[in-house]
């Protein structure tokens, strides 16, 4: 199937490793995408959400580290979307019985265009400032 959405090199923070990891919430995307045009959705839920979970415990705390390593002077509100995030994913997880296909793919679409496209670019400089003086 043709991915509902695509990485471009536009999406890239900066960082190889954060990409890759930014490219497995286009994958979610996808994969939740394809299931419900195959109106296999109730199935993928659950699953999703917890690799969600799992990713995004592991991918903040890694995020947090390179930003704060880094001096990115706006980590404290950035770090605080993170826990917004998390606790969205958390709420997502514990009512699975009454979410929708349709409200997971808004909360990924809104994280992927909200946060990664917006607020991780912000820190793309500092990354790349620290990179080059290596």
């Amino acid at each position: 199937m043709i991915p509902y959405v695509a990485w471009k090199d536009f999406y890239s923070v900066g960082d190889p490793f954060l990409d890759a990891q930014h490219k497995q919430v286009l994958a979610v995307i996808n994969e939740l995408y394809d299931a419900m045009q195959q109106h296999k959705d109730r199935a993928v839920l659950k699953p999703i959400l917890c690799r969600l979970l799992e990713y995004t415990l592991a991918h903040f705390k890694h995020e947090e580290q390179l930003m704060y390593e880094h001096g990115y002077p706006d980590f404290a509100p950035h770090k605080a979307a993170h826990d917004r995030i998390r606790q969205r994913t958390r709420d997502l997880l514990e009512n699975v019985d009454v979410v929708t296909a349709r409200d997971l793919l808004h909360f990924l679409k809104e994280w992927w265009v909200g946060h990664i496209q917006g607020l991780d670019k912000k820190y793309k400089p500092y990354l790349e400032l620290a990179s080059s003086h290596r």
